[in-house]
């Protein structure tokens, strides 16, 4: 998840930041004090840009930032801080999220990251990191792009093993879960070993290989090398009960008997 501040008061600026930080640890942040500044840099490509509308009206207002923000990433969340209300119209001409009158609070970040994790049109990149989508269906996103697979058997054994939270699933015990009541004969552990050859392969040209274990006897996902909604929902996380609608992984059969499952 990525944040743009621009403002060109400094002391405001770094206290802007300085709640994000503490709101979300962990967090990046981009902080400039012009849309120039903002305009140089290799990316523009946020999540949430917090702009102060009165920036420089001599080169670009915040409203103007705000619009060009919009025309290369139009789901970019726009909350607007300032000292004025006289900006209202305009800011939500632009679509904005969000206005929010200076002095920020903590209690006000809150609100606004609660927010925007609730609205996101799909999961919230995580720069750099792994994001697994189990409510409301079953996909796996690498900087919030979606991870593509030639074999939907071979995805659905990914979802079996994020199901098993980094326990070992056997050839036999997959197949049990895959193929349903089909026996379990040299045909059946012939397609599974395809299934893994490609799991194995479409995980390699994405670069995350190392989430999966690949042993002689069992296949397992390494738990802590990727975000998920399901193991947020286990730990308690108040962001994911609020997403859950009693969805967990709906196109596998198999998930309806499992922890979250209907």
């Amino acid at each position: 998840m990525s944040f743009l501040l621009v403002d060109n008061n400094l002391s405001d600026l770094n206290n802007l930041s300085n709640i994000i930080h503490k709101v979300v640890p962990g967090m990046e942040i981009i902080a400039k004090q012009s849309a120039e500044s903002v305009l140089t840099l290799p990316s523009l490509d946020f999540d949430a840009a917090f702009i102060e509308i009165e920036l420089d009206p001599g080169y670009m207002s915040g409203l103007e930032l705000a619009a060009k923000l919009k025309s290369i990433r139009k789901d970019v969340h726009i909350i607007f801080v300032t000292n004025s209300t006289d900006y209202y119209p305009e800011a939500f001409a632009v679509h904005a999220d969000s206005y929010l009158l200076k002095k920020v609070t903590e209690r006000d970040i809150k609100r606004e990251i609660n927010y925007i994790s609730n609205n996101y049109p799909a999961p919230i990149k995580t720069k750099g990191k792994i994001y697994v989508q189990t409510f409301g269906g079953f996909n796996i996103f690498l900087d919030g792009n979606i991870i593509e697979f030639k074999r939907t058997k071979a995805k659905e054994l990914l979802a079996l093993l994020v199901d098993r939270r980094g326990a070992g699933v056997t050839a036999r015990e997959s197949c049990a879960a895959l193929f349903g009541d089909r026996p379990y004969d040299d045909i059946v552990n012939g397609y599974y070993h395809v299934l893994v050859h490609s799991l194995v392969h479409t995980l390699m040209d994405a670069g995350i290989r190392n989430i999966l274990i690949r042993r002689k006897s069992f296949l397992a996902i390494k738990p802590d090398t990727f975000e998920c909604d399901a193991y947020n929902f286990l730990k308690g996380d108040p962001s994911a009960h609020r997403q859950y609608r009693g969805d967990y992984m709906i196109c596998y059969d198999w998930a309806q008997y499992n922890a979250l499952g209907n």
